[in-house]
């Protein structure tokens, strides 16, 4: 498994964690815990995307 992708299933699985964490504190639906969690995982999928091609464009 590559870096990259190991630094993107973490981010989602905490991103998971804090949708539900967020939905025990300020008692949201599932849905809505859901969607947060869904759009951290994106984000965080879009930096890691971003760095990457950074790293890449130095590298050459």
């Amino acid at each position: 498994m590559s870096s990259e992708n190991r630094v993107t299933l973490i981010a989602v699985i905490v991103a998971v964690i804090i949708g539900i964490v967020m939905q025990v504190v300020f008692k949201f639906p599932t849905i809505v815990s859901a969607v947060v969690a869904l759009f951290l995982g994106i984000l965080v999928g879009f930096i890691v995307y971003l760095i990457t091609n950074f790293m890449d464009k130095r590298k050459r």
